[in-house]
């Protein structure tokens, strides 16, 4: 035999080989058996053990027999005890095969303690402990192997593992630079879009991105501060909202950094909330805002002090929305304080803002008709203005020009008509002068000014002038709505309803009819998207709709112009009695009146008392229950309100009696009790 394969090994006869090899002079010599050797082997093994065994039973048996002569073992004991020897031996015969073949396989030149100790209790006949020694050695193998196979497959897990980390930071950096890229063209078409002037596909864009990683708060900012300039208010919150939600958790592990964005998401969000008239919550999170900052302020005042300020500000802006005029009032001079602090050491930076908080401190006297200080605070803060106009115009001209538009709304309030035209063609001049170089910025701005130059004709009946000037305000506005009809539209709609005005009182009943038309249809439209918000001008339309169908006799369009505006009015005066209850009572009063000359006086009466229930102030309303009581026999009843407001309305009441007899009004039956009536008033 030249070669012999055995377990993966080649055995090979050195001389036989077909190239030289090197070995030692001290060879490994393997012995290698046959079958029949290896049974042979066997049997001598087991002879071997036999006779062990054979040894150990006589010598134990002998032992016993002794034991029992020597009386140190009675009968029964010594019975027990040759039963428990005779036991075992037929135990150790069920091992004698196992314990030879494991005896034959032994390799001697490699002896470990382990199998000594095997090797010497086979030979002493103690089979049962070196069958338990030979379980322990293969448990310990397979433990053994188990344990490297386990290593291998985890080396293994390990690798694959490492393999896949590498290709996921792969694939994660890529997805970064897709993700970057595809933001970065966001902007790109939002900007491209925004400078456009079209806002829908600018919005898309930014929304677009915010979209894709809900978890980035400054993508959610951004798109909330856009949809916010857009008047998109419902949307805008969403972002906000979720803006402020991220800022939060940041801010709990990182305070420094997130805390002025939380402040920044709170105070816009509060400046939202305040638009759609969400006054408690609004004013929840300027008061929080302004506990962060003046915190803030604490540690680092230059960097927090005109925050601090600029929601005082806000804050005063909601009090004096929701006639909180004193807490208003309040906000204003602390703000102001601090920006007067603030200007004294960098009025560059400064002093605009001590003039903002000016002209609204002045427009809150103005409300309360302290009209003395107004103009005072107007005139300081014009000052300011005009200085900073000098040195930069295009930076301070627009603030110098709503000043003026103030200054001369609070002229026209006092009748100070000739002061009130000059203030306005002034900032008007400058409008014109701004819009020229940029007609989207200040475009709007003139308009307002027409507008409300216009006003000013209309009072002083200069008709020719105000339509002239209604018109040119119109037309602008209509061009910046067919752009951008959600921030415009609604301006347009104030102008169009104010022409109607003019058209109505000018007895052009028919351009009237069909302005007043357009700017309901456009505020029926923006109160359907935002109903806290354009639902007031909305009944305002309505509601001088309704004046135009009872002047030109259309009953029953009058009244149910009445109707829809009285609805919205209720709807508005729950949530907001104090601005709204008096218009609900005006309504109530108006139909009072319509019914009257519908002939329906029950209804006529229930209106004027519904009207009176809101608003005992409004006296007027008495000369409509009056005649309604009249006119339905209860002569005592009208009596009493004749005699209790004759000095006040008598002229008015007689003027309305000439009225329903030419209209055919009053029942014959109450003819005489009209005419006890008139000389009643004339006694």
């Amino acid at each position: 035999m030249q070669s012999v394969q055995k377990k993966g090994y080649e055995l090979v006869d050195a001389d036989a080989t077909k190239k030289p090899y090197q070995y030692s002079a001290n060879p490994l010599y393997l012995l290698m058996e046959t079958p029949e050797q290896q049974a042979e082997d066997k049997l001598a093994a087991e002879r071997k053990i036999r006779r062990t065994l054979q040894r150990q039973l006589q010598q134990r048996e002998d032992e016993l027999e002794e034991l029992k002569e020597q009386n140190k073992l009675t009968q029964e004991e010594y019975r027990k005890a040759m039963q428990q020897l005779y036991d075992d031996q037929q135990d150790n015969e069920k091992l004698i095969a196992d314990m030879a073949k494991e005896y034959a396989q032994m390799d001697y030149d490699q002896m470990d303690e382990l199998n000594r100790q095997i090797s010497n209790a086979i030979l002493n006949g103690e089979l049962t402990k070196a069958d338990s020694l030979l379980r322990s050695k293969g448990d310990m193998r397979s433990r053994d192997a188990e344990i490297t196979r386990r290593q291998q497959a985890e080396a293994q897990e390990k690798a694959e593992l490492a393999q896949r980390q590498q290709n996921l930071e792969a694939s994660e950096a890529g997805t970064k630079k897709l993700l970057e890229d595809f933001a970065d063209d966001c902007m790109k078409y939002h900007n491209m879009f925004n400078l456009e002037n079209k806002h829908d596909s600018a919005a898309y864009y930014i929304e677009l991105r915010a979209n894709r990683d809900t978890m980035n708060a400054e993508w959610q900012f951004d798109a909330a501060y856009y949809l916010q300039k857009q008047n998109q208010y419902k949307e805008a919150a969403l972002y906000y909202e979720r803006t402020l939600m991220l800022y939060r958790l940041l801010a709990a592990a990182n305070p420094q950094t997130y805390e002025p964005k939380v402040a920044t998401t709170l105070n816009n969000l509060a400046n939202l909330y305040l638009y759609t008239q969400r006054f408690k919550e609004s004013e929840a999170m300027h008061k929080e805002a302004l506990e962060i900052r003046r915190r803030l302020a604490m540690t680092n005042p230059q960097a927090y002090e005109p925050e601090v300020a600029n929601t005082l500000y806000n804050l005063a802006i909601l009090y004096y929305t929701t006639q909180q005029l004193k807490e208003s009032e309040e906000m204003h001079k602390e703000a102001l304080g601090i920006r007067r602090h603030l200007a004294a050491s960098d009025p560059q930076t400064h002093e605009p803002d001590v003039a903002n908080s000016l002209c609204n401190l002045a427009n809150l006297y103005y409300k309360t008709q302290s009209f003395t200080e107004s103009e005072a605070i107007y005139k300081e803060a014009l000052e300011i203005q005009r200085r900073l106009a000098v040195l930069d115009p295009q930076a301070y001209e627009s603030d110098m020009a709503h000043t003026l538009h103030n200054l001369a709304l609070l002229y026209f309030k006092t009748k100070r008509f000739k002061e009130c035209e000059a203030i306005y063609k002034e900032a008007l001049e400058i409008q014109r002068r701004l819009a020229e170089a940029n007609p989207q910025a200040y475009e709007p701005d003139m308009a307002s000014s027409l507008n409300s130059l216009a006003i000013l004709y209309y009072a002083t009946q200069q008709f020719t002038e105000s339509e002239a000037m209604y018109k040119k305000a119109l037309e602008i506005r209509r061009r910046l709505a067919s752009v951008n009809p959600q921030a415009y539209e609604h301006d347009m709609a104030q102008t169009l309803s104010n022409l109607a005005n003019l058209y109505r009182d000018t007895q052009r009943l028919d351009e009237s009819e069909a302005m007043y038309k357009e700017a309901l249809e456009i505020r029926r439209r923006l109160a359907k998207a935002n109903p806290q918000a354009y639902e007031p001008d909305m009944a305002i339309t309505l509601g001088n709709l309704a004046i135009l169908y009872y002047e030109t006799k259309r009953f029953t369009e009058c009244e149910a112009m009445n109707k829809e505006a009285l609805e919205i009015q209720r709807r508005l005066a729950e949530a907001n009695p104090q601005a709204y209850e008096p218009e609900v009572a005006m309504t109530y009063g108006n139909m009072s009146v319509l019914y009257l000359y519908m002939k329906e006086y029950v209804k006529a009466e229930q209106a004027a008392r519904n009207g009176i229930s809101l608003a005992p102030t409004k006296h007027w309303i008495y000369s409509n229950l009056a005649p309604a009581l009249l006119f339905q026999g209860k002569y005592a009843e009208a009596e009493q309100i004749y005699k209790q407001y004759k000095d006040e309305l008598k002229d008015g009441v007689l003027d309305d009696f000439k009225q329903f007899n030419e209209a055919g009004v009053i029942p014959k039956e109450c003819e005489t009790d009209v005419e006890k009536i008139k000389k009643l008033l004339n006694e």
